[in-house]
């Protein structure tokens, strides 16, 4: 039977990681959640099987399950924006210096951890290490988000920088892609600040809001986007590239 803490963290799994249409009603992050794992979905299919996969700032490794291979490996830092024991890791880091030998994965998934490093450009080179020749790599960043973790959150990127920082570290076949348009940012953008404004803590008043508004006004967001495209200000970016 598992425990408290365990279904604890599968409620947030589902509902917040993993978003299903449905959670877009009591989710006041869905459109941002939404377009992450829908990338992150993409990429982990591509990754074949017999692959060996790293998840660096893995967290409650959310995504595993999107990955096929047996082979997958977390490792995230010890205190941070989250309580280890809210983290699901088989190795602790510095936050620069991924704690394997060179060309140990064939993959590496990178999500939401690159505007909390210390040294961003450190860690994407230790990154490239790690990586074989020919290896595939997936980041992503906030670019129009709230601060969070605070005071652990130091930097937003442009899609030029991405590029830059890959690039200088020895990746190619660079693909970065935005998850939201200007519809869809401006209103979970609005959703957030709507929620997170809201000093009290009566749950159920706090429930009926993203039922009632917050929940229609993301839809009108992704409809939107889905008729305007993916054009403007985005929430995340995306990326994808070859070792």
């Amino acid at each position: 039977m598992a425990t408290l803490h365990e279904l604890k963290n599968r409620i947030i799994d589902e509902s917040f990681f993993r978003p299903r249409w449905h959670s877009v009603f009591i989710n006041p992050y869905f459109i941002n959640r939404k377009g992450l794992y829908s990338a992150i979905r993409k990429f982990a299919a591509t990754i074949p099987k017999e692959a060996r996969v790293i998840d660096v700032g893995c967290g409650l490794k959310p995504y595993r399950k999107l990955f096929s291979t047996e082979s997958y490996k977390g490792i995230d830092i010890r205190g941070g924006g989250h309580a280890d024991d809210a983290k699901v890791v088989d190795a602790y880091y510095d936050g620069a210096h991924v704690p394997f030998p060179d060309a140990s994965f064939d993959a590496l998934i990178c999500t939401q951890v690159l505007e909390h490093a210390d040294n961003p450009e450190a860690l994407v080179s230790d990154c490239a290490r790690v990586l074989a020749p020919g290896g595939r790599a997936f980041f992503s960043m906030p670019f129009t988000y709230p601060e969070h973790e605070k005071p652990y959150d130091f930097r937003r990127f442009t899609r030029f920088e991405h590029k830059r920082l890959l690039e200088k570290n020895g990746f190619s076949d660079i693909l970065i892609e935005q998850t939201t348009g200007i519809f869809g940012t401006l209103s979970q953008m609005l959703s957030i600040w709507t929620f997170e404004s809201l000093t009290f803590r009566a749950t159920l008043l706090k429930t009926l809001l993203s039922i009632i508004v917050l929940g229609p006004l993301q839809i009108l967001g992704l409809t939107l986007d889905a008729i305007t495209g993916k054009s403007g200000m985005t929430m995340d970016y995306v990326i994808s590239a070859r070792r």
